[in-house]
């Protein structure tokens, strides 16, 4: 015997997945666009390094100081990624 879920079923689900969302986007957003901007600064420190040479060395620090968040967030983006991915997948396959 083969039971299938009813529509309300359904749409609580996905009210359910839509709200964990919501509530989990507040803490991986942040993440992401931290590990990004710190990315971009990164580049943009070492392109003004290679241009300028020597004379740069502040920005030799601000390269440093962006690496650094970038290792240290690397797991926490990971992370950020793999949720916000995770349920945007639940919801295409609830949509379908």
């Amino acid at each position: 015997m083969k039971i299938e879920k009813s529509d309300v079923w359904q749409r609580h689900q996905l009210a359910a997945v839509e709200s964990m969302q919501r509530d989990l986007a507040r803490y991986t957003h942040p993440v992401i666009r931290a590990v990004g901007l710190c990315g971009v600064a990164y580049l943009a420190s070492w392109a003004v390094v290679l241009v300028l040479g020597s004379g740069a060395g502040a920005m030799v620090v601000v390269a440093a100081v962006s690496a650094a968040v970038l290792v240290l967030g690397a797991p926490a983006f990971a992370l950020a990624v793999w949720v916000e991915r995770y349920l945007r997948r639940r919801l295409e396959d609830h949509m379908s």
